[in-house]
């Protein structure tokens, strides 16, 4: 896990730089889609839950003894174990580490321009497309580039859908699906892309420097969502060109909705979007 060593290192030399004091580690949250990670200033941070996860006694028994630590610690202490299976807490905590240093006025001294919402500012027209992470996008490429290729770990019956009359037809229909597997195994696909844009989860199963060297022939490469938060200097020193992520506008209020019993509710809601961009 040397690239969140990276990171950490990063976010640290941020800290030393600004003056400010590294928050404190207060509370862990895992839910069925999401780590969460939250300081004693109320901020939290969320990483997609992917594979290598753990019981939730063992979250539980590592959270206990971090809480009141520094994250730069906590994170340190994580790493050193060299397991696996703590990628995804720690990919949270790093993300949290990040956020005081995501403001507009920090960036900008950094020399990274953010803005607000979700536009995509790019041209798709005549383009070919690759959304590593099926979601977001889909209705700012579908029927605006030339090709839109989607690849997603979840299986065909996950996302796909069929009718059977006179024939069998497949939905979503406009878009050439790469379903199943994890997207190298079409790098020979990426090669040929002109935008690439995946999903932050690939920092979580950590395809993500890969996946970059596979796509370097496009002109666009871009990452997305919350899991992505954890340092815009490290991504676009690696090759990235756009990042969009978002921070929540109240954590007690996410988690009474993501922690209830209606499993169908919009995120985004609960969130301030922005985009990044080298300036």
């Amino acid at each position: 896990m040397n690239d969140l060593k990276t990171v950490l290192d990063i976010n640290r030399a941020h800290y030393k730089k600004f003056g400010l004091s590294v928050p404190i580690f207060d509370e862990l949250i895992v839910g069925f889609r999401w780590i969460m990670s939250a300081d004693t200033q109320k901020r939290m941070s969320l990483a997609f839950r992917a594979e290598r996860t753990m019981p939730p006694e063992r979250y539980e028994e590592i959270a206990r003894n971090l809480y009141g630590k520094p994250l730069d610690e906590c994170i340190e202490s994580l790493l050193v174990k060299g397991d696996p299976q703590l990628r995804n807490l720690i990919v949270s905590l790093s993300n949290l580490m990040s956020k005081p240093f995501n403001s507009s006025e920090l960036l900008a001294k950094r020399g990274i321009m953010r803005t607000e919402g979700l536009t995509f500012p790019y041209k798709t027209e005549g383009k070919k497309i690759g959304l590593i992470g099926f979601g977001v996008y889909i209705s700012r490429f579908f029927n605006n580039c030339a090709e839109f290729h989607a690849f997603d770990l979840r299986a065909p019956e996950q996302i796909l859908s069929y009718r059977f009359k006179d024939g069998t037809h497949r939905y979503p229909s406009g878009i050439h699906w790469h379903l199943g597997k994890n997207a190298l195994e079409f790098s020979d696909l990426l090669k040929t892309l002109d935008i690439v844009i995946m999903s932050g989860s690939t920092v979580v199963n950590n395809s993500y420097t890969e996946l970059l060297k596979a796509s370097k022939r496009a002109e666009i490469k871009g990452i997305y969502g919350p899991s992505c938060e954890l340092c815009p200097d490290y991504l676009f020193d690696l090759g990235f060109d756009y990042i969009f992520s978002t921070t929540l506008k109240d954590k007690e209020t996410y988690l009474q909705t993501s922690l209830g019993p209606d499993p169908v509710y919009r995120e985004f809601d609960y969130m301030n979007l922005y985009e990044l961009a080298k300036e």
